[in-house]
């Protein structure tokens, strides 16, 4: 009989390491409640993409070796990472949605502002190599999507790209929308999904057909299609030859909302069952090993056994860590996070201070097999720990949340007994 194991979280870490745990053979459950970050995140990977002084990393694996031995990447190694890193572009490959990258090579992508951001792996739709060859740029921008400025867009880009000939213009687009949309401000997923319709993709081409020269690349926001496949960035390359890239998110993020389906589809082809709206209050525990999480249902606790348990619910954002005055807690196993007493010296005095805020690295200490650990000693023996829930790095001013999040979900699934 396979063994089994609950994946607490329906993030980017807790899909992964469901699909890694059963390409393993294990019977595998994920417990989900709300959204994970990749609803509001890019669905762009970085490993790293700035030292500990902000300055740009351009090979993100053989800077790891000078990480300090408290971060994730230390505990996981290399070896491991490289190989996550691999399953996650053969996963995206086979679900027909094929990210590109390298991971000893950062690429840099445009920002929703028109600033570049340095990652490691992206989706088909954010090709930033093409920027910096084109002749001209055509900024497109859509009447009624709010917090999306084309013509700052475009002033940024022509101080950051390399190729000071290349035209930057804008335009907006206008789509026909039903009298209800008109009534409000547009989100970039009511866009997408209006181009997935014949009508919307037949008048967002004729508009951009007037703007196609030689070489010509258009920035939009992440709007192409809301499914995760390539068939409507395809369709435009064939119909007006040119370039297309999104810049890497808007919340709410249709990239991230991209990736996020393409996991979840896989997770399902491979046999997992997602369990949504499954929230969990907390553990029994036993001879230093969970024996079953319970779900607070509309009308009942639920009980759920398994032999082994990763936790994927993130940080203090997401309420996987709770925070109160001078104290941190993980909440479903009752784990102390060590935390100054001093609440004052949580941060420093002002937010950006151009280093790591000390709060944004607490959380769970773990073993090399990311299991937690209190002074060095073991506290569950059958729980893993992934994704932001653990301590020793700040995936903020790094630039490595989805990175530690594929790698530590990976690992994870490797560990298990």
């Amino acid at each position: 009989m396979n063994k089994s194991v609950i994946i607490i979280g329906g993030g980017i870490s807790g899909l992964f390491a469901a699909c890694m745990c059963a390409k393993k053979g294990f019977k595998t459950t994920v417990l989900s409640y709300g959204q994970g970050a990749l609803s509001v995140a890019g669905g762009i990977i970085d490993v790293i993409g700035y030292d500990k002084d902000g300055k740009l990393i351009k090979d993100p694996l053989s800077y790891i070796n000078r990480l300090q031995e408290s971060h994730p990447y230390k505990k996981i190694g290399i070896e491991q990472i490289e190989k996550a890193l691999k399953a996650f572009l053969d996963l995206s490959e086979d679900a027909g949605y094929p990210y590109k990258g390298d991971p000893h090579h950062n690429q840099l992508v445009p920002t929703g502002i028109g600033t570049f951001k340095p990652t490691c792996l992206t989706p088909p739709s954010i090709n930033a190599s093409v920027i910096n060859h084109a002749q001209r740029i055509v900024v497109v921008g859509f009447n009624g999507l709010k917090d999306y400025f084309s013509d700052l867009i475009c002033e940024n880009l022509r101080q950051n790209i390399t190729n000071k000939a290349c035209e930057i213009i804008s335009t907006d687009i206008n789509l026909a929308f039903e009298q209800g949309k008109n009534c409000r401000d547009l989100s970039s997923l009511d866009i997408a999904r209006k181009l997935d319709t014949h009508v919307g993709y037949l008048n967002f081409k004729e508009q951009l057909k007037p703007f196609v020269k030689q070489s010509t690349v258009f920035i939009l926001p992440p709007v192409l299609g809301a499914s995760p496949t390539t068939d409507l960035l395809d369709l435009l390359h064939i119909d007006l030859d040119a370039e297309f890239v999104e810049v890497s998110a808007i919340p709410p993020s249709i990239t991230g909302y991209r990736t996020d389906l393409m996991l979840k589809n896989m997770a399902q082809k491979l046999g997992v069952e997602i369990i949504e709206k499954a929230h969990v209050i907390g553990a029994n525990l036993k001879d230093g090993q969970c024996i079953e999480v319970l779900s607070q249902g509309f009308d009942k606790v639920r009980s759920y056994k398994a032999d082994n348990f990763i936790l994927a619910t993130g940080g203090v954002f997401g309420n996987g860590l709770i925070s109160q005055m001078g104290r941190m807690y993980e909440p479903i196993f009752n784990i102390e996070i060590k935390v100054p007493k001093n609440q004052q010296d949580w941060s420093y005095k002002y937010l950006f201070t151009g280093k790591p805020q000390p709060f944004a690295t607490y959380g769970i200490t773990t073993d090399q097999s990311l299991r937690p650990i209190k002074e060095g000693k073991l506290l569950l023996k059958n729980v893993y720990v992934i994704g932001r829930a653990l301590s020793g790095y700040d995936f903020c001013y790094e630039k490595s949340g989805n990175g530690v999040a594929i790698c530590s979900a990976y690992h994870a699934a490797s560990c298990l007994e």
